[in-house]
């Protein structure tokens, strides 16, 4: 019951934190807007724009057209949402080698590469969620965010044969790489 509370404290306690961290970030030459006008600027396309806006809901952004914040807090928004869904899918890609002995050889193989092509992606959403973006420090964050996408395309690529494309990993790994490209796009708000 303790752990419980626990859990349920850094459920809480975590997004509040991360909400605030952004919400600070003040960085020069960076513009103010809504989350709704970030948005609408960085993505070119509906599917994108779309994802945008529920992955700000996701971390209870105000979406109300008269709230404005520096582009830097939605990409720190942007790079923690897209943080959280790749430790989910690792999750799950570490709970299917654990734990589901019916795997094919090439399931094994597949899922085994992924969680290699996901510790560098993970790695560079982390470092640019918790110390490029707060800090500020724009100039090597294109490169940091092209390391997450190709990373995650790697595993994409390695579940396009027939049997793994309906494997429940496949729909996760895609929309990592959405959020991914959407992390990015915000990213491009900043001048990087």
């Amino acid at each position: 019951m303790a752990m419980a509370k626990i859990i349920l404290l850094l459920l809480v306690l975590v997004p509040i934190r991360i909400r605030m961290a952004a919400a600070l970030m003040d960085c020069p030459d960076v513009p103010s807007l809504g989350a709704g006008a970030a948005c609408q600027k960085a993505c070119g396309t509906k599917l994108m724009y779309d994802l945008c806006i529920r992955m700000m809901r996701e971390v209870d952004v105000d979406m109300s057209p008269s709230h404005t914040e520096r582009a830097t807090a939605y990409a720190i928004l942007a790079a923690h949402s897209t943080a959280i869904s790749f430790d989910n899918t690792t999750i799950a890609m570490s709970d299917q080698l654990s734990q589901n002995s019916s795997l094919s050889s090439k399931q094994r193989v597949a899922y085994e590469g992924c969680m290699d092509d996901y510790a560098p992606a993970d790695s560079s959403i982390d470092t640019i969620e918790e110390e490029t973006l707060p800090s500020c420090h724009f100039t090597f964050v294109a490169a940091e965010y092209t390391r997450v996408i190709t990373n995650v395309e790697k595993c994409r690529d390695r579940l396009l044969s027939p049997t793994l494309v309906k494997s429940p990993l496949y729909p996760m790994v895609l929309a990592d790489l959405n959020k991914a490209v959407v992390a990015n796009m915000l990213g491009k708000l900043l001048g990087t």
